[in-house]
C-alpha cells in the first residue's frame, strides 16, 4: 500500500512539473504592443521593458504608436548612477543594470526621445554592444572613489559626456517628430503626454507589513526606492485584473532558472509547491530567486489542463520559438517575480483602497 501512494504522489509531481507542449498554450488575451527589439549585448532589458510598457500605454490612452529610444534612457540613467555612486561613496552597486523606476526618473529629469532620433548605435553598428563602454564606466567611477570625489568637477563630466557621445552619440538638442520639432521635454509632455506618476511598483514579502511601502532589498535598486507590499493573492489579482483590463503589465524577476528556457518559448517551475506565499520569501531570502532580468507582460493564455500561463515580451530578438515572446506559467511567476509595474488605475478598487492609493 506505501508502495502505491509514494507511486500515485510521484506520479502526480512529475505530472504538474513536466516540461508541457508548447502547442497547447492557447492566448486567451492579448494587448496591443510594439515590435520585438533586441538588446543584443548590453544589459539595458529594463530600458527595452520599460519603453515597451510605455508604448503600450500610449496604445492604449492615446492610439499613438511611436518607437522610444531605450538608449536615451540608459544614457541619463548612467550619468546618475555615477553621481548617485560618488554620493554614498562607492557603496551602492555601481551597473548598467536598473529598474522600472530609473526609467521614470530618467523621463521626470530629462524627457523622452523616439528611436529615429537617438538609436544610440554608431559607426555602422546593427546591435547594441556595451562591453567596452561598460568597462570603462566601471573603471571610471573607481578612480573618481580612489581621488575621494564626492561629486564631479566639470572636467570629470566633460569626460563622462564625451565618452558616453564616443559610445552611444550625441543627443541633439532637438529632433522632428510627425513633422512637429522638439526637445526632449516638450516630446515627453506635448507630442506624447506621459503622466509617469500614475505608476508604481508592486511586491509581496512577509518581512515587511503588507499594504504598505518598503525600500526592496535588491543591488539593481540602486536608488533606494520604495516598493508596494501586498498579500501574494492581492498581487495576483492585480495582474490578472489589469491584464483583462487591457493594461500590460512590467515583470521584475529571475530569468536564471532550470525552467526558464527562452529558447522553448516557455518558464515553468520544475518543482511542485503547496505554500507559494511562503516559498516565495524563502527564495528571495536564500537568493535562490533573485532580480535579473526585466520583460513585459502584453497577454495571459491557458494550457489544455487549464492552468494559466502569462504571454512575455523580451528583448532578445526574436530567434526563439514565439517570435522573441516567452509563456511563462502562473507558478513560475508567483515564485520567480520579484515584482510588476502597474498603472494604478488597472488595480482593482478593494486592493487600491487597502494599499491607500
Amino acid at each position: 500500500m506505501v508502495f502505491i501512494l509514494l507511486f500515485f504522489f510521484a506520479a502526480r509531481t512529475f505530472a504538474q512539473n513536466v516540461l508541457p507542449e508548447i502547442s497547447s498554450i492557447k492566448i486567451s488575451h492579448s494587448i496591443l504592443c510594439t515590435p520585438v527589439k533586441d538588446q543584443y549585448i548590453s544589459s539595458t532589458c529594463w530600458s527595452f521593458a520599460g519603453n515597451s510598457f510605455i508604448e503600450s500605454e500610449l496604445l492604449k490612452k492615446k492610439g499613438i504608436k511611436t518607437d522610444l529610444s531605450e538608449m536615451f534612457i540608459a544614457r541619463y540613467s548612467y550619468i546618475n548612477k555615477v553621481y548617485q555612486y560618488l554620493s554614498q561613496n562607492g557603496k551602492t552597486y555601481f551597473t548598467p543594470g536598473g529598474q522600472f523606476h530609473d526609467v521614470i526618473k530618467v523621463i521626470k529629469q530629462y524627457g523622452m526621445m523616439p528611436e529615429s532620433a537617438y538609436c544610440g548605435k554608431l559607426h555602422g553598428e546593427v546591435n547594441h554592444i556595451h562591453s567596452e563602454l561598460d568597462t570603462i564606466m566601471k573603471y571610471y567611477v573607481e578612480e573618481l572613489i580612489a581621488k575621494h570625489k564626492k561629486t564631479l568637477s566639470q572636467s570629470d563630466l566633460n569626460f563622462l559626456l564625451t565618452t558616453l557621445d564616443n559610445y552611444l552619440g550625441k543627443v541633439p538638442s532637438t529632433f522632428f517628430f510627425n513633422g512637429k520639432k522638439y526637445t526632449p521635454k516638450t516630446f515627453a509632455k506635448d507630442a506624447v503626454g506621459f503622466a509617469p506618476d500614475d505608476y508604481i511598483e508592486i511586491t509581496s514579502y512577509t518581512h515587511h507589513p503588507f499594504y504598505e511601502k518598503f525600500i526592496l532589498e535588491d543591488k539593481y535598486n540602486w536608488t533606494k526606492d520604495n516598493y508596494y507590499n501586498v498579500p501574494l493573492e492581492d498581487f495576483m489579482e492585480i495582474t490578472n485584473a489589469a491584464i483583462n483590463n487591457n493594461y500590460t503589465v512590467c515583470w521584475d524577476g529571475d530569468a536564471i532558472d532550470d525552467g526558464f528556457q527562452f529558447a522553448k518559448g516557455l518558464a515553468w517551475l520544475t518543482y511542485p509547491i503547496t505554500n507559494f506565499q511562503t516559498e516565495r520569501q524563502r527564495t528571495y531570502e536564500n537568493k535562490s530567486s533573485e532580480l535579473d532580468h526585466m520583460m513585459h507582460i502584453t497577454g495571459i493564455a491557458k494550457d489544455k489542463d487549464n492552468a494559466t500561463w502569462y504571454q512575455l515580451k523580451n528583448s532578445w530578438g526574436t530567434a526563439n520559438n514565439l517570435g522573441g515572446y516567452l509563456f511563462m506559467k502562473a507558478d513560475y511567476f508567483k515564485i520567480k517575480t520579484i515584482a510588476i509595474i502597474v498603472n494604478k488605475n488597472a488595480i482593482p478598487a478593494g486592493i487600491r483602497k487597502k494599499m491607500k492609493i
